[in-house]
């Protein structure tokens, strides 16, 4: 017998820093249990560089193989089932030039329950945080304003005043893919493009999907050979993709000693319609004490590894639970959910349970840094960028410092000239910073990370 296979989902990793938008440094391994459930379902999973991409086995009808023409077996038996994948670390420089703050004793956590759909692009990462006024923002933040749905990232600590503040240069550079290193082009009759190319369209943002000559601009309406991405707005994880994890026990601590601790445990519910956490996985218990105390210790070794919501009296944790996770180079996990109904964009399945193939995606922020060249001598009087970046640089002794963040690229900035005392004497472009060590520059009120560069002269 010749088993059929079909595309079933996808996720892919994709970053700024490379000129392509592939991310090759993080590897996606199916957990334990999920390769149980892989070989139980008859899924293939393989990766190819930054693209995990898994096949089932289908029926004739392009159904999973196990349903028949008369029942639909395949939400019935496993709706309940979680596809779970770790995101692993394969270039130890990946922090260096990614912005993501990780926190100690915590992972990220993406899941396509993130009900975050833009620019046809299915994030497994929760909306970027809308912009606040009074609210005091370090550099490297993200914010999303919420009326265009662009996010932007802090040049200066500062406290947000007013919203108009997120256009001003000197405190937020825009993000998207029309800000990357590679600027988008208009759209040119006759040109072949390659798949994933981008181009413009007024101001609209076009990926090819495969190889093509573009002979009219109405090819670009045809959604075989052309995705819109909109104004080109990204979504990125940020603190709030970020969960607590456990291997066994979890200390929850209060904000004020407590004499009696009454504890619950929540699981997902799995309801299509008002999906939530708050079904009890064990009893309730209460715990008391002779003098207050400030935190609590649960075993969590009883419970299936995925994700929960702790409630201890009136306050609220969230912890992912699993008997493998340990620090070292697991930077998240991904949870893929089987219940959806076809309404829902993240569903895997139709609700005549055909397949979707559908297609996730985590896209990942470049980071920025202060740039700081260290002259030989005096000679060396000022560094300017002549390009459309306009930065700009400081002299500070010996030091040339950029006065906001630059991000890193794979790309290289060609723009920056060292002009020197003697007028006819300049070095143009200048070697762009390392992302392999970085060390701290104080300035505006703040310690940024800066990557610097000897001159030899």
């Amino acid at each position: 017998m010749v088993r059929q296979y079909s595309p079933f989902f996808s996720i892919t990793l994709s970053h700024e820093y490379f000129l392509n938008r592939q991310c090759p440094d993080l590897h996606i391994w199916p957990t334990a249990d999920c390769q149980v459930l892989f070989r139980r379902l008859n899924i293939q999973g393989r990766q190819t560089e930054n693209h995990f991409q898994t096949f089932i086995s289908v029926n004739d009808n392009q159904e999973p193989f196990m349903n028949a023409r008369q029942k639909k077996f395949y939400r019935a038996d496993y709706g309940q089932q979680v596809f779970r994948f770790y995101v692993t670390l394969k270039d130890p420089f990946f922090l260096n030039y990614t912005n993501i703050q990780p926190t100690p004793r915590k992972l990220f956590y993406f899941s396509n329950l993130a009900n975050n759909a833009e620019n046809n692009f299915l994030y497994l990462t929760a909306p970027v945080e809308e912009y606040t006024v009074n609210k005091l923002y370090p550099p490297g933040s993200l914010v999303r304003e919420a009326r265009t749905g662009q996010v932007y990232e802090a040049n200066t600590k500062h406290i947000g005043k007013k919203k108009t503040d997120l256009t001003d240069p000197a405190l937020w550079a825009p993000k998207g893919l029309q800000h990357g290193a590679a600027p988008v082009a208009e759209w040119s009759q006759g040109k072949t493009y390659q798949s994933g190319e981008l181009v413009t369209q007024g101001e609209q943002v076009w990926e090819a999907t495969q190889k093509q000559g573009l002979t009219s601009e109405k090819q670009l309406n045809d959604p075989a050979l052309w995705i819109n991405r909109g104004q080109g707005q990204l979504q990125y994880p940020t603190v709030q993709d970020q969960v607590a994890y456990s291997n066994g026990s979890y200390a929850l601590r209060f904000p004020e000693p407590v004499k009696k601790a009454v504890i619950s445990i929540l699981g997902f519910n799995y309801h299509p319609e008002a999906p939530a956490y708050d079904t009890l996985v064990s009893p309730a218990e209460t715990r008391t004490f002779d003098q207050p105390v400030d935190q609590v210790t649960l075993n969590l070794t009883h419970l299936k590894p995925g994700k929960y919501q702790i409630k201890v009296n009136q306050e609220i944790s969230w912890v992912y639970y699993d008997p493998a996770v340990s620090t070292g180079k697991i930077l998240g996990v991904i949870e893929i959910f089987n219940h959806l109904p076809d309404k829902n964009p993240y569903a895997l399945l139709t609700d005549a349970e055909k397949i979707k193939k559908t297609k996730f995606c985590i896209w990942f922020p470049t980071r920025r840094v202060l740039w700081k060249y260290i002259r030989k001598d005096t000679r060396a009087q000022t560094i300017t960028d002549v390009g459309s970046t306009a930065y700009q640089f400081k002299l500070n002794g010996d030091q040339f410092i950029s006065t906001v963040p630059i991000p890193l690229s794979e790309s290289v900035l060609k723009t920056l000239k060292l002009e020197f005392s003697t007028a006819d004497f300049k070095v143009s472009p200048l070697p762009n910073p390392p992302v392999q060590r970085f060390g701290k520059c104080h300035q505006n009120d703040y310690d940024y990370l800066c990557s610097e560069v000897y001159l030899n002269y």
